[in-house]
C-alpha cells in the first residue's frame, strides 16, 4: 500500500522561469504526501536541469526527460507511468496551482470510495491584457446547470455527461489512481489538443463523478506562448488527430459509442467552428478536407438517431457541411 497522497504529474516545456513558484506551491501543500512528478519535453531554456535539481533535493520529486519535444500529451503519458499515488493531477508547469483546495476534495472522496474524479473550478488570465477572470463562459454555464446553486454535487457519467463538451483542461481534475490505471487512462499523441482523449476518458469511465465549484488553479495564457490559443497554423490540423483517436477509442467501446456518440459530434462541430477562422489561408482546404473525413466515419445509427431527437440539429449541421462543398 502507497504512502504517497497525491501525484501531480507536470509536463515541461521551456518553463524555467515557474518551475520554483509550482514547486514551492506544491510543497506547501498541507496534510498530504506528495510525489511530483515533472517530464521535461525538450526544453531549450534550462528547465531540464532545473527539474534534475529538483529532483536531487526532495526524495518525492522525480525528473523524466522526453529526449525531443513530443507534446505535453506524450510527457502525461510517460509521468502516468511512475505516478505512484492514491491520486493523481495532471498540472500544467506555467499555471498557479491553488493547494488549498486539493486536501480537502482528497477527504471527501476518501470518504466516498465511488468518487473516482473530482471536476474542480478554475480562473483565467491573460497575461497580454492583465485581465483575470472566472472560468469560460460555456464552461460556467455547463457547471451552474449541473451545481443547481450547490457548493458541489455527485452524480454517474451519465448524469454529468454535459461536462464532456467544457474546454477539456488536463488540470481541473483529481483522479482516483486504481480506476484509472484499471481503465487504461492516456493522453493523446497529438502535438496539440493532445487534452481530449485524456478529458473524455476522465468523464466516462469513473463509477460516480465529484462536481465543485472550488478553484483549483489559475490557468495563464502567455502571449506569443504555446497555448494552442496561439496556434493558428498547419499544426492545428492535428485537431482531427485528436478526434480521430477519440473516436478510434469510441468505436471500440460500442456501449460509451452509443451514450455518448451525439456528445462527441456536437464537440466536433464546435472545436470544427472554433478553429475555422482561426487557420491559416494556407491549412484552409486541408482543414476542409480533414472535417469532411472525419465525418465520413459516423455510424450511420448514430446519425440516425440524432437525427430523429438525440440531436438533430447536430445531425443537420453536419449534412450541411458536406452538402455545402
Amino acid at each position: 500500500m502507497t504512502d504517497t497522497d497525491l501525484t501531480i504529474v507536470i509536463p515541461v516545456f521551456n518553463a524555467v522561469a515557474h518551475l520554483d513558484d509550482l514547486n514551492e506551491t506544491i510543497r506547501s501543500i498541507p496534510g498530504l504526501r506528495i510525489q511530483a512528478i515533472y517530464v521535461d519535453d525538450g526544453s531549450t531554456d534550462g528547465s531540464d536541469a532545473r527539474i534534475r535539481n529538483l529532483a536531487l533535493d526532495c526524495a518525492d520529486t522525480l525528473a523524466l526527460f522526453q529526449p525531443v519535444n513530443a507534446g505535453a500529451g506524450q510527457a502525461r503519458n510517460l509521468g502516468w507511468n511512475h505516478a505512484r499515488g492514491r491520486y493523481v493531477l495532471f498540472f500544467d508547469a506555467d499555471d498557479r496551482l491553488h493547494g488549498d483546495v486539493i486536501a480537502p476534495t482528497i477527504a471527501r472522496m476518501d470518504a466516498e470510495p465511488d468518487l473516482d474524479v473530482a471536476v474542480l473550478a478554475y480562473r483565467s488570465e491573460r497575461q497580454d491584457i492583465a485581465h483575470s477572470t472566472g472560468m469560460l463562459p460555456k464552461d460556467s454555464a455547463a457547471f451552474e446547470a449541473l451545481l443547481k446553486g450547490a457548493p458541489d454535487a455527485c452524480g454517474s457519467p451519465e448524469d454529468f455527461a454535459r461536462l464532456l463538451v467544457v474546454t477539456n483542461y488536463p488540470w481541473n481534475k483529481i483522479m482516483r489512481t486504481a480506476r484509472y490505471r484499471q481503465t487504461g487512462l492516456r493522453f493523446g499523441a497529438t502535438r496539440v489538443n493532445n487534452d481530449i482523449l485524456g478529458h473524455w476518458h476522465a468523464l466516462m469511465y469513473p463509477r460516480r463523478i465529484l462536481l465543485s465549484r472550488a478553484e483549483i488553479c489559475t490557468h495563464v495564457v502567455h502571449p506569443g506562448g504555446s497555448n494552442l490559443t496561439n496556434q493558428q497554423g498547419v499544426l492545428r490540423l492535428q485537431m482531427f488527430d485528436a478526434l480521430d483517436e477519440l473516436y478510434d477509442l469510441l468505436l471500440s467501446e460500442p456501449d460509451l459509442r452509443r451514450q455518448y456518440a451525439h456528445f462527441f459530434w456536437g464537440f466536433v462541430l464546435t472545436l470544427y467552428k472554433w478553429a475555422r477562422d482561426k487557420i491559416a489561408p494556407e491549412a484552409r482546404s486541408r482543414y476542409n478536407r480533414r472535417m469532411d473525413d472525419l465525418i465520413a466515419r459516423i455510424d450511420l445509427v448514430d446519425f440516425a438517431r440524432m437525427r430523429n431527437g438525440r440531436a438533430p440539429g447536430v445531425a443537420s449541421e453536419l449534412s450541411d457541411i458536406l452538402l455545402n462543398r
